[in-house]
């Protein structure tokens, strides 16, 4: 087993090294036939989505070949007013070190760089298709919160589950109910990609 870094992101690790390795990774989405929204990005764009977020890469010499980010900010939404969250994103590993621990060693990092942070809740996005990763996220306790239409360019619908370091303090109906809530507006209104159901020209 090769001996793989961790940390967070180096100065001299740039950010295109890290959206090549974010676009390398997502190609078997495509294969899967479903556009991941990240995809689009520019190194720019990147940059400045993380500018306030801490970004952590897996590293074979001097090669990113995984990344992971987080995002502490406060929440805003019905599960997560008042609270300190954790939004996790830009996860990527690049194909050929897919298989490996190194997805599993890298986000063990950022855990723990969460717990040391005082954040209350950890919460994410995927495409709703991602079954894999959802069952992973229920088996460490979290839940269902708000269905979405993604962003632009994307062709798929995803949702955000959220996991209470703490506990939830909403009982399983009430989550599953705002959860079937927001899924029956965003496809009554919005099809993937933010396209508005009832634009005319």
């Amino acid at each position: 087993m090769e001996d793989f870094k961790y940390m967070e992101k180096p100065d001299w690790v740039s950010w295109d090294s890290i959206l090549d390795c974010i676009r390398s990774s997502h190609k078997v989405n495509d294969k899967r036939g479903f556009h991941m929204t990240n995809q689009e990005m520019s190194a720019e764009e990147l940059q400045n989505k993380l500018k306030n977020g801490h970004c952590f890469v897996a590293l074979d010499g001097d090669k990113v070949i995984g990344t992971c980010s987080t995002i502490i900010r406060k929440g805003n939404r019905w599960w997560s007013s008042g609270k300190t969250i954790a939004y996790n994103c830009l996860d990527g590993v690049l194909p050929e070190y897919q298989g490996t621990d190194v997805f599993i060693d890298m986000r063990s990092l950022r855990s723990r760089f969460i717990k040391n942070s005082g954040v209350d809740i950890i919460q994410f996005n995927t495409a709703e298709q991602n079954k894999v990763v959802q069952k992973m996220a229920l088996k460490r306790g979290a839940k269902y919160v708000q269905y979405s239409a993604t962003g632009k360019g994307a062709n798929y619908y995803s949702v955000l589950m959220a996991e209470w370091l703490n506990g939830c303090p909403f009982s399983d109906k009430y989550c599953n109910f705002r959860f079937k809530l927001s899924k029956y507006l965003i496809k009554a209104l919005w099809k993937p990609g933010y396209k508005f159901r009832f634009w005319f020209n």
